[in-house]
């Protein structure tokens, strides 16, 4: 093709320069500063359960290998001691006990009653679509947002992942599903295994589906900043391995469990490095709460109470952070640290803005996890049911109802044997007034 006469060969160049950078894709121009967030959630992992963190029974290379490239936090917490309450303080950077869950006119009947029956759970019918999610939020900010895995967060279609801020959606709703049939054995009772919108079962055990889902999200999504949310089911029950022909006793299949759970995560690592993604991705892996260990299987490692306790077994968890050149390597804290802190951390890295209406209580990890020392400290809480804990610095205090139970120096006493209620009154009262005042703040619920 000739030239218009009266223009010259480099002024041609030039458009044609000025034309094709026009056409790059939006999200090319949002990668600037933007890094990719992969949060891996396992689902009642205990605190023992990985090699990193001291079990001997357990080979976890893989996630050894992650935290030896990041930093460990051995003094991070669950939101609850279990599932839901903690994916709820997850998905609002705030105690799940300012969640404004669905009410309960707005549920099927069956539901209804379920919730009715099982208050503590009652994030898992849903938390309510006015409640702004880490999805959305990201994705304001131009990130595709994808959970492959567990939601748990509302059963019924309204408050499906995909209306809370997440474009794509491969897994299940429900509390857990059997790992070969997909079929539901928590609140649906039904085959709940979801492309998107639809029910649509396919072949293979749970956590190497997963795995398969989340590295094609990488692939399709390696050119723009992404959010991939993958939400395991393993270790939780029914324990089942690889193969269902091959007979092993509860603590040989929650070590398999595991064991294949270290295997995923190493693919999702292997596929952020085929696509050169590694150093532009904070990786960060941990669980939604404490063990409910089987026989034979130190999963919480030396910790008392397990899932359901507010013992540190039930809510003191691994985690593992890892971004290439941004967190120093092989580096361990002892910082405190819990799961609504992933809001602020996510929403600061990709320049976000939370909405107003809803205040965080969740603070920024990342001058934590990128010099080791913490910004602020601040007491900590639970609620789960009637019974409570309160932490400030490595003083715990527990209770049920209005009355203080348990006292323990957790630097001194990390087991958490003796009580020094009578011992130290001074500091009990002090953290019984930091519970009622947490109480009046955010209600009793």
């Amino acid at each position: 093709m000739g030239l218009p006469f009266s223009m010259n060969r480099a002024a041609f160049n030039a458009i044609l320069i000025t034309v094709a950078l026009a056409c790059l894709p939006a999200a090319a121009a949002a990668r600037e500063g933007k890094p990719n967030i992969v949060l891996i959630l396992a689902d009642d992992l205990g605190y023992g359960s990985l090699a990193c963190y001291g079990s001997k029974q357990i080979r976890t290379p893989h996630l050894d290998r992650l935290a030896a490239s990041g930093m460990r936090l051995t003094d991070f917490h669950s939101n609850g001691p279990m599932c839901t309450p903690t994916r709820a303080a997850l998905m609002t950077g705030r105690y799940p006990q300012r969640c404004a869950w669905v009410p309960d006119e707005d549920l099927s009947p069956v539901f209804r009653e379920q919730r009715r029956e099982n208050p503590v759970q009652r994030w898992a019918w849903g938390i309510a679509l006015s409640e702004q999610t880490i999805a959305e939020t990201l994705r304001e900010a131009g990130y595709r947002t994808g959970l492959v895995g567990k939601w748990h967060l509302g059963y019924d279609s309204r408050f499906h992942p995909m209306n809370q801020g997440f474009d794509e959606f491969r897994g299940f709703i429900s509390g857990a599903v059997d790992h070969h049939s997909h079929v539901s054995i928590s609140g649906l009772k039904d085959l709940d295994w979801w492309n998107g919108r639809e029910i649509r079962n396919e072949t293979g055990y749970t956590t190497d589906l997963l795995a398969r889902h989340a590295i094609d999200f990488i692939a399709r999504h390696k050119d723009r900043p992404f959010f991939l949310y993958l939400s395991h089911t393993a270790p939780h029950f029914p324990l089942q391995g690889r193969d269902p022909a091959v007979k092993k006793s509860p603590a040989e299949t929650y070590k398999e469990m595991i064991e294949v759970l270290d295997e995923s995560v190493d693919r999702v690592t292997a596929a952020l490095r085929e696509h050169g993604l590694e150093k532009n991705t904070l990786l960060i892996f941990c669980s939604d709460n404490g063990a409910a260990p089987p026989g034979g299987v130190a999963a919480n490692g030396r910790l008392k109470g397990r899932k359901g306790s507010l013992h540190e077994g039930g809510h003191r968890v691994p985690f593992i952070a890892s971004w290439p050149g941004v967190i120093p390597a092989g580096s361990t804290r002892a910082a405190t640290a819990m799961t609504m802190d992933l809001f602020p951390t996510f929403t600061k890295l990709a320049g976000a803005e939370p909405a107003a209406k809803a205040p965080l209580d969740g603070i920024d990890l990342m001058p934590l996890l990128k010099s080791g020392k913490q910004d602020r400290q601040r007491p900590l809480h639970w609620l789960f049911g009637q019974n409570w804990a309160v932490r400030e610095g490595p003083w715990k205090l527990m209770g049920k109802g209005g009355k203080a139970t348990f006292l323990m120096n957790l630097e001194a006493d990390l087991a958490e044997k003796k009580s020094l209620l009578e011992e130290k009154p001074e500091i009990s009262n002090r953290l019984l007034c930091l519970h009622r005042e947490w109480i009046a703040e955010v209600g009793n619920r």
